[in-house]
């Protein structure tokens, strides 16, 4: 996406290159710039993101405090809480960041594609946590019904006897 910054006048298949008027100092290049709607569209992104980022902090606090209360009731289930409040407040975090760079595409001139970049490399964060996350909820899913055909297979689960009304409903 980087366009030639000199024109070479020398180039046989290149018009010579007209002088315009700058608008700004040499030291800031004017980027790309987003059209009004494009940033209207960008702001409510923004604002939704961060109202979603804000919810998952809160709720990823209240889980801590429910993880602090329940170490001393039951320390497990404490300990559960407190680890599964890790993602949770990470996805908070890089969804307000990914918003305040949207934010900041729409509030600056002429710096949208590094504020985008930006955005962008928030929300790969939060995807790849989601991604692995999945990988790993799809993993204990996998052993969790081998496991239980396994303890099928092997006779582990009691099996109705012949009275039951549930043999009596097969025959």
């Amino acid at each position: 996406m980087t366009q030639p910054s000199e024109v070479d006048p020398q180039a046989p298949s290149q018009p010579p290159r007209q002088e315009q008027p700058q608008t700004q100092p040499e030291s800031q290049p004017v980027g790309y710039e987003f059209t009004i709607a494009q940033n209207e569209s960008i702001r409510v992104l923004s604002r939704r993101m961060k109202f979603v980022g804000i919810f998952y902090v809160i709720a990823s606090v209240l889980m801590g405090l429910a993880g602090l209360v329940a170490l001393f009731i039951a320390p497990l289930i404490g300990v559960l809480y407190l680890i599964l409040l890790t993602p949770q407040l990470l996805i908070g975090i890089w969804t307000i960041n990914a918003a305040s760079s949207f934010k900041l595409v729409v509030d600056t001139r002429g710096h949208d594609i590094p504020h985008l970049m930006n955005a962008l490399t928030s929300l790969r964060k939060l995807y790849t946590l989601m991604f692995w996350l999945l990988i790993v909820a799809l993993v204990f899913m996998v052993v969790a019904i081998a496991a239980g055909i396994f303890m099928w297979a092997m006779g582990m689960f009691p099996v109705p006897t012949e009275t039951s009304t549930y043999t009596a409903l097969v025959l």
